[in-house]
């Protein structure tokens, strides 16, 4: 029969202990190509198969300490969730009861208010409409998490010019100068990537209001790899890069509440539903030179 070139095989130690071998042989021929003898040389490898054992062992250990805590973060990403939702919805109740007094309130004691009392009738119905923001928005952030993604090609050059139109109104009186680039078709869920257009495009209206003259670009990197990089790019207030890595947390803000109005949950949502996509978020800025805001989405696979 054929004997094979090199093999691997154990064998007891005189000394007791169990040793790998590495066999590897070598068929010599006669002139006629008759065999003629085996050469074998015979190497020690119990030491190589020893750290190879113990490789495999820390890599299955490691597989599980990874599996228990995605478990244990996806776990405590639920009853976050759970919490969230719970806390926004029992708030609704309370929040409805001190409107609904203020009103009584307002009706039968306006002709008693003086100027002083009115202010602070109106600054208490900013702050429960304020409160009734917030809640909204953690119930929507907290919905994020058990929505299910509905896949479908989108074509992001119409769904901008939607969300443009949508909100139009806020832009009123101004001059924006927009230049939109030839977006691409991507996969995604249409609702959830609308939300994503609608925070980021919202957000450059927004902080571009001091600007006599603000520029609102939209457009994308197609990317070497296997995804295409979208931004919205504004010529707006901008923000201190040190606190670049805060942005996309819940109620984080870094302009306060009487230059900009907001309750510091979108670009989290924003994060939220494109990590949903498989893609990546991040935002460059500059204190007065504007800011760029980045996402990417898996690139379509082709025949889809």
């Amino acid at each position: 029969g054929q004997v094979p070139p090199f093999y691997e095989f154990q064998f007891l130690h005189k000394s007791g202990e169990v040793r790998w071998i590495h066999q590897r042989n070598v068929l010599i021929k006669n002139d006629d190509g008759s065999p003629l003898a085996l050469e074998g040389i015979a190497t020690d490898i119990t030491e190589r198969k020893r750290a190879e054992q113990e490789v495999r062992k820390l890599n299955l250990e490691l597989e599980q300490r990874i599996r228990d805590r995605t478990a244990q973060l996806e776990a405590a990403n639920r009853e976050l969730e759970a919490f969230a939702y719970s806390v926004s919805h029992d708030l609704r109740a309370p929040l409805r009861h001190v409107d609904g007094f203020l009103e009584l309130l307002e009706k039968s004691m306006a002709a008693a208010f003086d100027e002083r009392s009115r202010h602070y009738m109106a600054n208490i119905f900013d702050a429960t409409k304020r409160m009734g923001m917030l809640i909204d928005n953690l119930l929507s952030f907290s919905r994020m998490g058990r929505f299910e993604t509905t896949e479908a090609q989108v074509d992001l050059g119409t769904l901008v010019q939607e969300v443009i139109r949508e909100i139009d109104p806020e832009a009123r009186g101004r001059t924006i100068h927009w230049r939109v680039a030839d977006l691409p078709v991507v996969i995604g869920d249409r609702a959830m990537l609308r939300i994503v257009l609608v925070n980021l495009i919202s957000n450059a209206v927004k902080f571009t209001r001091p600007r006599e003259q603000a520029e609102i670009e939209i457009g994308c990197m197609p990317g070497p790899g296997a995804e295409t990089t979208i931004f919205v790019r504004d010529n707006g207030v901008g923000f201190d890069m040190a606190y670049a890595d805060k942005l996309f947390g819940v109620f984080q803000r870094l302009h306060r509440l009487d230059e900009f109005e907001g309750t510091g949950i979108g670009l989290a949502s924003v994060r939220r539903i494109i990590h949903r996509h498989g893609g990546r978020t991040w935002a460059e800025g500059e204190v007065g030179g504007g800011a760029t805001f980045y996402f990417t989405l898996p690139n379509p696979l082709e025949g889809v």
